[in-house]
């Protein structure tokens, strides 16, 4: 039977953020980030999504369903067209109609602080799909549940899996958890799953650039000279 979000009544705890990284593909490592100032120092120029303009549809202290998908595109009369950035497609990973709730602050009195995106039925999550592919994203993470973990699971643009990453006790009122995540190959989509609660959410989506490593730019410098060298040989 599905269910749809609902006010759950609960204590509201402290909870530490623990961040696992498990299953790394082959071909690309993944670095978190727990604040937002070290994510911003390694990247360059991402993209920042609110759901702040939801102000004017939705208001505090309510929830609306939706249907898949939230894009630059969308247009049914909770978002319009331009509302979310273009490159970035969220949508529930369920498919029965409503899949997607758009919540105000303190959404059934239940605490939140932001505007914010669920999973609208039992057991939904929500993916991220990012085109072209990013090499940084973060998320403001939430759930319905106290004590919820939460997975976040990163696939490259041809879907494979590059990562699964763990976020201990996932908030349930207030602002999102922050998690950061860049990678040495590209990223073309995340999902986000609440393991021990129903619905996970959002309140924040960035995405984009990492900046590279100091010894990445020493690689390609090195490869430019070297490139440079073998022209002027052929010149010569």
């Amino acid at each position: 039977m599905r269910k749809t979000l609902r006010l759950v009544t609960r204590p509201v705890l402290a909870m530490a953020v623990v961040l696992t990284i498990t299953a790394l593909g082959a071909n690309a490592s993944l670095t978190t980030y727990s604040t937002p100032a070290s994510f911003n120092a390694a990247t360059n120029g991402v993209t920042t999504q609110t759901f702040g303009f939801l102000s004017a549809t939705v208001g505090p202290g309510n929830a609306v369903g939706v249907n898949n998908s939230l894009n630059s595109a969308t247009n049914n009369g909770f978002v319009s067209p331009g509302d979310i950035a273009a490159g970035l497609d969220i949508a529930a990973t369920t498919s029965f109609g409503q899949d997607i709730a758009l919540t105000g602050p303190n959404f059934f009195g239940t605490g939140t602080t932001n505007y914010a995106v669920f999973g609208n039925y039992n057991g939904s999550g929500l993916q991220f799909t990012f085109s072209p592919g990013v090499t940084a994203f973060s998320l403001g993470i939430l759930s319905e549940f106290s004590s919820a973990d939460a997975t976040i699971s990163v696939f490259s643009p041809s879907s494979v899996l590059l990562g699964s990453i763990t976020l201990s006790s996932a908030p349930t009122s207030g602002s999102g958890a922050f998690l950061g995540v860049t990678s040495t190959g590209s990223i073309g989509s995340v999902v986000l799953t609440a393991t021990d609660a129903p619905f996970a959410g959002v309140d924040e989506v960035q995405f984009g650039s990492s900046t590279p490593e100091p010894s990445s730019l020493l690689l390609l410098a090195s490869g430019l000279l070297g490139a440079a060298g073998t022209l002027r040989k052929r010149l010569g």
